[in-house]
């Protein structure tokens, strides 16, 4: 299965990024990243691969998400208010609904080898659409989603399709529309390990 990813790119003609979660360091020549978001950390595994950890990310959210900045800390708070105008109470609760590890992992891998926890890939509508009506054809019912507009590369997708096993979509967030490979016309996809053969053999 370490090359799921490319049996996913040859079928539906995009980039798929491979995500693992550690508990222990893989032995991987793997590039180590600094100061970067997750979003943008996934651009950067379409070169090569990347090998994350607590001390990598800089993003309040994907900390949050990830576990590794439980609760709702002012900086947190401070950065999802500045992005949108709404008050401080109803943030609390959209914030509450965003999936995040509540045991975190101590590393993140992204294309690095073996298998991984799930895919990730930014597609185009009509790409989308031909993965969905795979899905419902092969699972004999219609693909169940909940779109995150707040953390939604590292939460809404990662996180979310790591812990549900379903497909993950995203329109994507202010930062990951910034700072990921997500152009204009892009969908963000998750598909958790279990589905992958629903997909391709």
């Amino acid at each position: 299965m370490d090359d799921i990813h490319q049996k996913f790119s040859e079928k539906f003609r995009s980039h798929w990024i491979k995500i693992a979660f550690y508990q222990e360091k893989p032995k991987d020549d793997a590039k180590r990243l600094r100061n970067v978001r997750f979003c943008e950390a996934t651009n950067e595994a379409i070169l090569y691969p990347v090998l994350l950890e607590e001390k990598s990310i800089s993003c309040p959210g994907a900390r949050h998400a990830f576990g590794w900045a439980p609760g709702f800390k002012n900086e947190l708070l401070h950065g999802c208010n500045d992005k949108r105008t709404v008050q401080k109470g109803t943030l609390k609760t959209m914030l509450s609904r965003v999936p995040h590890f509540k045991k975190p992992f101590k590393y993140i891998g992204l294309n690095t080898n073996g298998a991984p926890d799930l895919l990730l890939s930014y597609m185009s509508p009509q790409e989308v659409m031909d993965l969905i009506k795979i899905h419902n054809n092969k699972q004999g019912s219609e693909l169940n989603i909940s779109l995150c507009t707040m953390m939604a590369i590292c939460a809404g997708i990662a996180v979310r399709t790591y812990l549900q096993e379903k497909v993950s979509l995203s329109f994507g967030c202010d930062d990951s529309r910034r700072f990921a490979d997500m152009r204009r016309g892009n969908v963000a996809v998750g598909i958790p390990k279990r589905l992958f053969n629903v997909f391709v053999d």
